[in-house]
């Protein structure tokens, strides 16, 4: 290729160049990249992305943190390297950022000074949470009947609030039948005494006309008895 046609080329150096690059600087990330295997069983390092390919370590244990020296995404594979120099490929679901909770409660307990195993501690764990349990269900239990009351309440509360309002309709209607009541009663004493005084008039009036009438009969009789 001659110097003077460099410029025709130029800008596929160019792109190529950059291509190098930026290959260069996905390595060099994917390299620095660490992950750590997840709480579950030993996962086994194979020579090849696939469970076909030759077992090489029998299985890193959960918490193991390793480097990402390439990783094949269709496949869902990733060859990896531990601090002790073993390389080899794995199934990437069994890569996390951070260690697992299992780990982290290990090196926490490393930290504190308790045994790394941590079956003493472990138990403690598992024996004040099945306090804190039952002590949550207690409460649970406690704001269930709690609930419960306060429904009866209310229920109480509705069933007594309909209860005074048939009173006060009942009250209501036994003030009205008495109004009626007073109201026939009036009447009917009206009624009376009215009757009463026209009888008193037709008592008085007979009386007067028997005063007038007998005085002239009864003699009238006896003349003529005298006479007979």
């Amino acid at each position: 290729m001659k110097l003077n046609n460099f410029p025709e080329y130029f800008p596929m150096f160019s792109r190529l160049l950059c291509l190098l690059l930026l290959t260069g600087t996905v390595a060099v990330s994917a390299q620095a990249q660490e992950r750590y295997i997840e709480d579950t069983v030993l996962v086994p390092l194979r020579t090849g992305g696939s469970t076909e390919h030759r077992v090489i370590h029998q299985g890193l244990p959960s918490g193991t943190a390793v480097t990402v020296l390439e990783e094949d995404r269709e496949l869902g594979w990733s060859r990896v390297r531990t601090h002790d120099g073993n390389e080899g490929w794995l199934p990437s679901r069994y890569l996390k950022r951070e260690p697992g909770a299992r780990y982290q409660l290990l090196s926490a307990l490393r930290a504190l000074g308790q045994p790394e195993d941590g079956s003493v501690s472990l138990s403690t764990a598992v024996e004040q949470l099945r306090k804190d349990a039952d002590a949550a269900m207690a409460t649970r239990d406690a704001l269930q009947t709690e609930l419960v009351e306060l429904r009866e309440l209310s229920n109480n509360a509705t069933t007594l609030d309909a209860n005074n309002r048939t009173l006060t309709e009942t009250v209501q209607m036994l003030k009205n039948q008495i109004s009626v009541l007073e109201a026939d009663n009036a009447r009917l004493h009206d009624e009376a005494w009215q009757k009463w005084f026209i009888n008193g008039v037709w008592a008085t009036g007979i009386g007067g006309f028997l005063t007038l009438v007998l005085p002239r009969i009864i003699p009238r009789r006896k003349r003529r008895s005298e006479w007979g």
